[in-house]
């Protein structure tokens, strides 16, 4: 798939795959705009003569990015980001961005895991961390096209992806551009054809695979959106970002998602680094530095960032195993060592 200029994407019923793993993307202009780099430069940059523009920010505190810059993206919230992570950033003087899913705040043994509170999360902040949306339960935004057949008589879909099954009682919308039908997912799993969705009632028309996907309707997709934001700023954080559920991202997402924030984390989940002079917030790259990867991978990677004066994305589940205070020690030492500046997703936005 071809990921330029995703954020004037229109998604067509052929385009509706998650960004990276499903193909076939029909482009066209959207009209929308960048809301976050819309601002025209000229010779009056807005602010007064000790650095402070109209609406009360201090232009001091975007950071420079010469000579690269790294932000640290953590994933879904859990406790370990205050008692693994922090410290070490604290050691480092190191700022990063905490993906909340606003739902899990404060839960304890919830999902095999306790959740950080606002108390935590007001700790982050007020230490120079960023708190970003995580969408209000976890759900994956992205759309999955059917790998199997649908007879009008079939309660079971069967998508390439079995991320929507994770979450019941969400309605699902079942599409091929011409026939529409929205059900309840109520169970999933895997059977003799594939991992599957299983509805409350059947799907009552024929689809072929291929040619469908399945994805959640709209009006569910603002709300695991917006709601997400309302309920984050409604506890008295700035929420300018979104980290995208299982690192999936389609056009479609970035079209809703735009509406609310300046940019997305982890649309292209395959490498660190990002132009910073064409940085793209709704094309970000992103990888994680110890889930999934190598030491070496990640070396090459801050490497590339410092030789091309990069903005590289690094992500982590401070709760998995591999992810431990010396492995994040580790790495911001690799990140001192070139140099590089360490920064919020979101200023690494207002920097670029």
């Amino acid at each position: 798939m071809s990921h330029e200029s995703t954020r004037r994407r229109f998604i067509g019923i052929a385009g509706t795959g998650a960004i990276g793993l499903t193909a076939g993307c029909t482009d066209a202009l959207t009209g929308r705009e960048n809301g976050s780099n819309d601002d025209e430069s000229d010779d009056d940059d807005g602010s007064d003569e000790d650095g402070v523009t109209e609406d009360g920010d201090e232009s001091d505190d975007v950071p420079s990015l010469d000579g690269g810059a790294v932000a640290f993206v953590y994933d879904d919230g859990p406790i370990e980001d205050y008692e693994v992570a922090f410290p070490v950033h604290q050691e480092f003087d190191a700022p990063a961005t905490a993906g909340i899913v606003s739902e899990w705040i404060g839960r304890e043994d919830f999902n095999d895991n306790d959740w950080m509170d606002v108390d935590h999360l007001e700790e982050l902040a007020d230490a120079g961390w960023e708190i970003c949306s995580h969408t209000t339960d976890h759900t994956a935004l992205a759309a999955f096209e059917l790998v199997e057949d649908v007879d009008p008589d079939d309660i079971r879909i069967y998508p390439e992806q079995r991320n929507h099954g994770f979450h019941h009682e969400y309605d699902i919308e079942v599409t091929d551009g011409e026939a529409t039908v929205q059900r309840t997912v109520v169970d999933s799993g895997h059977d003799d054809v594939g991992g599957y969705l299983e509805f409350d009632e059947p799907v009552g028309e024929s689809f072929l695979a291929g040619e469908t996907v399945e994805r959640y309707p709209e009006e569910l997709m603002h709300e695991f959106l917006g709601a997400s934001k309302e309920e984050l700023e409604g506890l008295g954080f700035e929420v300018d970002t979104l980290l995208a559920p299982y690192d999936v991202v389609d056009g479609r997402t970035v079209d809703i998602a735009g509406e609310y924030y300046d940019g997305i984390s982890n649309v292209n989940p395959d490498s660190m680094v990002n132009d910073r002079h064409e940085f793209d917030p709704f094309e970000t790259n992103r990888a994680y530095f110890a889930e999934n990867t190598t030491r070496e991978a990640v070396r090459e990677g801050l490497d590339r960032v410092a030789e091309e004066e990069a903005v590289g994305v690094l992500g982590a589940h401070t709760f998995k195993e591999e992810v431990t205070e010396e492995r994040i020690r580790e790495v911001l030492e690799w990140v001192e060592e070139r140099d590089l500046e360490v920064v919020t997703f979101r200023d690494a936005i207002r920097a670029t």
